[in-house]
């Protein structure tokens, strides 16, 4: 990626079997989800989302992550994982909204959102001052600067609103 595009958007990012293996784990009824209060720190207007943590202060902390998320890091040429996690947005809290514009980390990293459905929702990045919207598409990702400003857009026409958000080093 050079300064001037900022992002890229990777398109059919697994093969369909894994694609759909990992999408069937994370959409089963018993997928352990937990509530966070809020999607942005210090948001005083957002009401949380649903997360499981598969990899997040230099531990494993899912029994999935060799399986699923260790294919997609190499995919990725991550040199190390900082925080990988899926998240669920149920639509009721966020129906015609956005969460704030944020970064994850004040370092330099690179963020990467896997969407595993195809829904309105997706997610603006803030490039050159301006909103560009991603679509939310199944395996699909978006790879993008730890320094670009990004915010969550609801969905209007699904439930809920699933992706799995990697942070890592580059190689």
């Amino acid at each position: 990626m050079n300064n001037k595009i900022k992002y890229k958007q990777v398109k059919n990012l697994l093969d369909t079997e894994s694609f759909n293996a990992l999408r069937d784990l994370i959409f089963h009824e018993d997928f352990n989800w937990f509530r966070k209060k809020t999607m942005t720190c210090g948001s005083k207007t957002d009401l949380g989302y649903f997360t499981h943590s598969f990899y997040n202060e230099m531990n494993v902390t899912s029994e999935y992550y060799c399986q699923h998320i260790l294919p997609i890091l190499n995919k990725l040429k991550a040199a190390a994982a900082i925080q990988i996690r899926a998240n669920m947005f149920p639509s009721v809290f966020y129906k015609n909204k956005t969460s704030e514009w944020h970064t994850d980390y004040p370092f330099v990293c690179k963020t990467a959102i896997l969407y595993l459905q195809d829904c309105d929702g997706g997610t603006d990045l803030k490039i050159n001052n301006k909103a560009v919207f991603i679509k939310s598409e199944k395996n699909k990702i978006v790879i993008f600067d730890s320094d670009v400003e990004h915010r969550g857009v609801s969905s209007k026409d699904s439930d809920f609103r699933h992706i799995i958000n990697f942070n890592y080093f580059l190689k």
